[in-house]
């Protein structure tokens, strides 16, 4: 839940992952008063999920000030497991997620972007993205 005080950052990624090369790509786009950047990285040995968690940490590592941000991912990951101590073949990004976000005095809201209206659309932008980037 956001607080008062913090102003909002929306960060929205995809990711795309040639499993036969066992390489992949995602495009993080962060957005925050009108003004996007955008970082390309290539994960080897990986799989897209960590890759998202990986983009999600990054971002937040990036960031000098608490912030609500808001995730726009390309799939619901694992949201559930994020807040609860269940094994999960991601656990260890995820508790590095949950760590970085309590340090930072962040709140976060995510959003599988299959669910929502313009989601589709957005990560059909990214795609492109990535796609002229190669």
């Amino acid at each position: 839940m956001q607080q008062a005080d913090q102003r909002e950052i929306i960060v929205s990624i995809r990711t795309s992952y040639d499993f036969n090369a066992d390489e992949g790509r995602a495009v993080r786009v962060v957005e925050f008063h009108g003004r996007r950047t955008t970082v390309i990285d290539t994960f080897k040995k990986s799989t897209p999920k960590r890759m998202i968690l990986v983009e999600m940490i990054r971002a937040v590592q990036s960031f000098k000030e608490p912030f609500h941000i808001i995730f726009n991912v390309e799939c619901n990951f694992g949201f559930k497991y994020l807040n609860d101590e269940r094994q999960w073949e991601n656990r260890d990004l995820g508790n590095t997620f949950n760590e970085l976000i309590q340090a930072g005095g962040h709140t976060i809201e995510l959003r599988d972007c299959s669910f929502y209206e313009g989601g589709k659309d957005l990560q059909k932008w990214l795609l492109n993205i990535l796609k002229k980037a190669s």
